[in-house]
């Protein structure tokens, strides 16, 4: 009987549990085929960390893992009890991923700590009756920041009950959550660079943070995740830019700036025109905004920092990105 992986993904930080081994990994090296499910929030389902996974996996074991990304944009663990046959039972999995912390932590949504961990315990328990054997992997992911970050007051706690939960059934945990606290602590610019809209990582995000955790937690090869060519999360951000001026799968320079500038509001609570430090609690992040050091942040700061993605993604300097036309799990 092949054991199932599952990865219920919520929230992301590597943490390598009692058991040194993954059996799943154990289960390629032996030769046998493996179904892999990611399961959780928008981190997982426009993540390029799940096809730089099944990269890596392709390149140690040919034709052996498949890797279906079962998460869903918005959704938390309710959603997660919902779709679980759908999404992860249908597949018959031998692992799951699963990360739902973060969106569960979104204080106006209602879910306490308590009715989270509820929901884990049902899935955990579903997954496990349909196959024993099943290995699941329980992930934190990374650290809100600015508004996305005030609207989850008490994710730590959130992430704190994903550790219990990992130790407390014996299960692998990888604890994103800790490697994004290092880079947001040593390089705060960096940090925005990888998650340029405070919550979701682009694919640098994945392959210089996330991946390499998973890799390292798995017991895998380094492989090159690289090989990817997959920009999930790229694309959802700028299709959404794409829709505010002329839906035609490409981002003009106004476009890009007028979302910037939509965003500019959401860190602007009180709606003074500038954005102050209580308002975008992360000091490191904050002093790289506020270049003129005067304790708080313009429309024109804030735009100057974001024009990085636009001149590195326009490569021809034409004043258009061009969007791939990819499906999105949102």
């Amino acid at each position: 009987m092949k054991n199932m992986l599952i990865f219920l993904c919520c929230s992301f930080s590597l943490c390598v549990s009692a058991n040194p081994k993954v059996q799943f990994v154990e289960n390629l090296k032996a030769g046998e085929k493996q179904t892999i499910v990611t399961f959780g929030t928008s981190l997982t389902a426009v993540g390029a960390w799940v096809g730089q996974l099944q990269v890596v996996l392709n390149q140690q074991f040919p034709g052996q893992a498949k890797v279906v990304n079962g998460a869903q944009g918005g959704a938390n663990s309710s959603w997660g009890k919902g779709a679980l046959d759908k999404k992860v039972l249908a597949h018959k999995p031998d692992t799951v991923f699963i990360e739902f912390a973060i969106n569960d932590a979104v204080e106006r949504r209602k879910v306490s700590v308590e009715k989270a961990q509820e929901n884990l315990e049902d899935m955990i328990r579903r997954i496990l009756k349909q196959n024993p054997q099943c290995e699941i992997i329980l992930m934190t992911m990374n650290v809100p920041v600015g508004h996305t970050g005030v609207q989850r007051p008490k994710i730590a706690d959130y992430y704190q009950m994903y550790r219990d939960e990992a130790k407390r059934h014996g299960f692998k945990l990888i604890d994103h959550n800790a490697s994004w606290k290092k880079v947001l602590e040593e390089s705060p610019e960096l940090y925005i660079q990888y998650m340029p809209d405070c919550i979701h990582p682009l694919y640098d995000g994945a392959l210089k943070v996330i991946t390499p955790k998973m890799i390292q937690s798995l017991g895998l090869e380094p492989g090159n995740a690289a090989k990817s060519e997959e920009t999930p999360c790229f694309n959802y951000i700028y299709r959404t830019m794409d829709r505010l001026i002329e839906a035609n799968w490409q981002v003009t320079r106004e476009e890009y700036e007028l979302f910037w500038a939509n965003h500019f509001k959401m860190q602007d609570a009180n709606k003074d025109g500038l954005i102050q430090s209580n308002e975008y609690p992360e000091e490191g992040i904050f002093k790289h905004f506020d270049a003129n050091g005067d304790q708080a942040v313009s429309l024109e700061e804030y735009q100057k920092v974001y024009a990085y993605n636009f001149n590195k993604y326009d490569k021809k300097n034409t004043g258009v990105i061009m969007i791939k036309k990819d499906k999105f799990n949102y």
